[in-house]
């Protein structure tokens, strides 16, 4: 007996150690597996963080645990998209199923925070779409030889839920095609049922914190809270549901929901009713977020509604059951407590039907909508069918809106104001193939839109009103009578006509007109602050410059202006004053048009930078959105070089020189460049050529000028007082280069050439004509370095060889016109010694004065630099000695040449 015991207890322990131990030991190989198995399936990866394997932890059933489960996009266009994702996944399995012949059981399945993205592109691609394509297709005889194996393989398989669960999902549904999406947050789910059996119970519990629905652009849900209790009996031989005892509701509405549905092949068939009781106005008002979500609690509503559903028929790919929806509104009212007056007499009428077959026969009918708001009236109607082929509609809107009673009705935002009038008669019918084909005269079209002293204060927003708008409507065109609209301190008067106004209104189509716009005064700043990414107050750019570092690493900050590429208007402007950035624009008048993307000037004249301009430009986003693409030509006149200085940074990045430049100037000029998110030019591939004229120039206190009047020993260099100045140039690859000019500085010529970098570096040559210098009547400077730290280099060697031939010249014409040519030979040979000797001595003294003054100003930087300034001159005047020796060599050939002819 003993011996059993033992026995026994080893057995056991064997068995425990074989089930702590094995799981271990596999799991890490069994991950391997998993993984290279399904990415070989999948065209996207497939990965996770852990896998686990236990026999005891649900004994006696296995478990199987995934933890940071991840499939993400590998194939273009969802390369990096993750479209599922969850934290953990646990499936357990009855241990003894998988040593029996019944199939494996599955007794319980749970999903900790799942998500999932699905969307489809306008193009039709998915991205969920991830199963590899199989290399080949079976055989039809093998096909049907293994028809048996695979229902054998398929009966193996038993899944009795007793506990299926999900916590935490996320889960979104996106069409770009018909601009529909879905999502809810977070959802749970409870199911219980028997898969495996012929026929069962599923109890189902989900509920949802946030529903959202979008179609067609449209939001019908925001937030909405979902919740479904439902128990459905399931034939699931016969594909057959059953709903009874199901309740669902929305916000605080609840729907009963009875009948049954069958699917068969591609066939679905169904029997349904839907239908609420006794349900209050205030019920339905709790599907609207702006109520529900604001005091809900104190409102009181009065009022009824009837909601009924049905559906019975078959949907059979494009065909669709018989359905009807039909809702009315009896005399409903709403008051909140801490208000006034009473929102009353609310009635709405509504049905959407389909009598079976074709979408085109779904009606949609809002055949009543009337509400009185504090003593204003308002009613519509609209009727639609033929949704799909060619949608036909009535709409008819009629009533007067004091906006400044909505406070007294409806609690607003804090910093929130509206004042003003709106009256409304308008009626429209057709159908959209006549909007399409510009068949206007068959359609109806006729009313008045009036607003009169429309105020709109937000907060942190500049105050917007509206002093009057007055259109009116015919079927091809409507006509803006009068506009007048304020924003902050800017204003607007416009007027004007607009074709196409139903195309572009119903399906996006191209809106054509011409308006006449008028501005006293346009804060384009204040306006643009206003927009998103813009920075509204100090708060905000504090902020911003708090977190510039993760700024920088974002492109979603600022977003480029974008031209619609469905608006083809003319617009003639007079604005007398718009304010830019630092810029102060005045008198603007010309023609402005945009068509496909693009803006474009034409003949535009307008007063800045204290002068006058004349332009034509172009501003297109049609190639790309992000980087718009400018094209400027421009004439300025007697525009001040200060003022441009100051008021724009592209020239300060580019022509420094202007902050010291005193006059003005005029210019032609052809530019052309793309700009980036913030509307600034791209320096990179900014070009442009012109010609820059000024009458009267006056640049001081540059201290490229300074150091060369130094090198030269002439201060009249370091003050220019220029007339009658004229400079070629271009921006090409970051810099501006200039073709030579020459520039008059009192009795001294200059002539200049060069170039400046978008790093302020500066290359330009300069020759300097110095009148009474003898022999150097001209000296070859360069400009190197910066504008703040230039760096002079005198032409020592060019000076040299000019100074020699200005000598040698000189001396052979005063010795070819002696009359005693021996006597007069020998002493304007010596003549020409001393000449040379005194240009070398001046070569060698100019070299050690530079030397000088390198030594001077390096001691200001230590004692390295003033080593190294030292070194320089040294060479520098050791080069003018050995120059000084040429010359007095270049004069003895020369004395040489004339003794020996003479």
């Amino acid at each position: 007996m003993k011996r059993f015991v033992k026995i026994l207890a080893t057995v056991v322990v064997v068995i425990l150690a074989i089930a702590l131990i094995v799981p271990v030991a596999l799991r890490g190989k069994i991950a391997d597996i998993v993984k290279r198995e399904a990415n070989a399936m999948l065209t996207a990866t497939l990965d996770f963080e852990k896998l686990d394997i236990s026999l005891l932890r649900h004994f006696p059933n296995a478990s199987v645990e995934l933890k940071g489960l991840t499939l993400v996009g590998a194939a273009d266009p969802f390369v990096g998209d993750t479209i599922v994702a969850a934290r953990r996944i646990s499936v357990v399995v009855n241990l003894m199923s998988l040593f029996g012949d019944s199939g494996f059981e599955v007794t319980k399945v749970i999903l900790a925070d799942p998500a999932l993205h699905a969307r489809k592109l306008a193009d039709g691609a998915v991205n969920w779409d991830v199963m590899r394509p199989s290399e080949e297709e079976p055989a039809a005889d093998a096909a049907e030889e293994e028809t048996p194996a695979e229902e054998e393989s398929a009966s193996s398989f038993r899944l009795s839920v007793r506990d299926f669960r999900i916590s935490g999902a996320t889960i979104r549904y996106e069409d770009d095609s018909t601009r529909m999406s879905f999502s809810v947050d977070p959802l749970t789910l409870r199911l219980r049922g028997d898969m495996s059996a012929d026929r069962t119970n599923l109890d189902l519990r989900l509920k949802t914190e946030r529903t959202n629905f979008v179609s067609g652009g449209i939001p019908l849900l925001n937030d909405a809270e979902a919740e479904l209790v439902a128990v459905i009996d399931a034939d699931l031989a016969n594909r057959r549901f059953t709903f009874s005892r199901n309740t669902f509701r929305l916000n605080a509405i609840r729907l009963g929901l009875d009948g049954w549905v069958e699917m068969k092949d591609d066939v679905v068939a169904m029997d349904l009713e839907a239908g609420c009781d006794a349900v209050q106005f205030k019920d339905v008002l709790s599907l609207i977020p702006a109520f529900y979500t604001r005091e809900f609690k104190n409102l009181t509503a009065g009022g009824e509604l009837d909601l009924s559903l049905w559906a019975r028929g078959e949907m059979r790919g494009s065909e669709l059951p018989a359905f009807e929806l039909k809702t009315e509104v009896r005399n409903g009212s709403f008051q909140y407590a801490s208000l006034p007056k009473a929102v009353t007499d609310i009635n709405l009428a509504a049905r959407i039907s389909n009598p079976g077959g074709v979408m085109d026969r779904t009606e949609i009918d809002l055949s009543k909508f009337r509400l009185q708001m504090a003593g204003n009236s308002v009613a519509a109607t609209f009727y639609a069918t033929n949704l799909a082929s060619d949608p036909t509609f009535r709409v008819t809107a009629d009533g007067k809106v004091d906006l400044g009673a909505v406070k007294e009705v409806y609690p607003l935002e804090k910093g929130i104001e509206l004042e003003g009038r709106v009256t409304a008669d308008v009626k429209l019918s057709g159908r959209m193939s006549d909007i399409e084909k510009n068949r206007y005269e068959r359609l109806g079209a006729q009313g008045t839109f009036v607003l009169e002293a429309l105020g709109l204060t937000l907060e942190n927003l500049p105050p917007v009103e509206i002093r009057r708008a007055a259109a009116t409507i015919t079927p091809a065109a409507m006509t803006l009578g009068e506009f007048g609209l304020t924003v902050g301190r800017s204003d607007l008067q416009a007027n004007g006509q607009l074709s196409g106004y139903l195309g572009y209104l119903l399906r996006g189509e191209e809106l054509s007109g011409r308006l006449y716009v008028k501005s006293d005064l346009l804060d384009l700043n204040e306006i643009m602050a206003a927009l998103p990414g813009g920075e509204s107050d100090d708060a905000a750019a504090a902020e911003e410059e708090a977190s510039s570092e993760a700024a920088a690493q974002s492109d979603t900050t600022a977003t480029a202006l974008e031209i619609p590429r469905n608006l083809r208007l003319s617009l003639n402007t007079d604005l007398k004053k718009v304010l830019f950035e630092k810029m102060t624009i005045e008198n603007v008048a010309g023609e402005m048009s945009m068509a496909d993307g693009t803006l474009s000037l034409d003949g535009l004249s307008l007063g800045i930078f204290g002068g006058k301009a004349s332009a034509s430009a172009s501003y297109s986003t049609a190639a790309d959105p992000a980087r718009p693409a400018l094209k400027l030509k421009a004439d300025f006149a007697n525009a001040s070089f200060q003022r441009t200085f100051e008021e724009l940074e592209m020239v300060q990045q580019l022509v420094p020189i202007f902050a010291k430049t005193g006059g003005d100037y005029s210019l032609a000029l052809d530019l052309a460049t793309t700009l980036d998110a913030a509307m600034s030019p791209d320096l990179k591939t900014l070009s442009a050529s012109g010609e820059i004229r000024s009458e009267n120039i006056r640049i001081q206190n540059i201290k490229a000028f300074e150091a060369m009047a130094e090198a030269l020993n002439n201060d009249k260099l370091r003050q220019i007082e220029a007339k009658d100045v004229k400079i070629r140039f271009e921006i090409l690859d970051g810099r501006v280069k200039t073709d030579p000019f020459d520039l008059k500085i009192g009795d001294v010529g200059v002539n200049l050439s060069g170039s400046t970098g978008l790093d302020q570096t500066i290359d330009y040559q300069a020759k300097v004509a110095i009148p009474g210098g003898g022999v150097l009547q001209n000296v070859a400077v360069n400009i190197g370095g910066t504008f703040t730290s230039p760096k002079i280099t005198l032409g020592v060697k060019e000076a040299v060889q000019e100074a020699v031939t200005n000598v040698v010249n000189e001396q052979v014409q005063k010795l070819t016109g002696s009359e005693s040519l021996s006597e007069e030979i020998a002493k304007q040979a010596e003549n020409l010694r001393q000449e040379a000797k005194n240009a070398g001595q001046k070569l060698i003294e100019a070299a050690q004065t530079q030397r000088d003054k390198l030594v001077e100003e390096a001691s200001k930087k230590g004692a390295l630099a003033k080593l190294a300034a030292q070194k320089a001159g040294d060479k520098l005047v050791e080069e003018a000695e050995k120059q000084a020796a040429n010359l007095e060599a270049e004069a003895e050939k020369q004395i040489e040449k004339l003794t020996a002819g003479k």
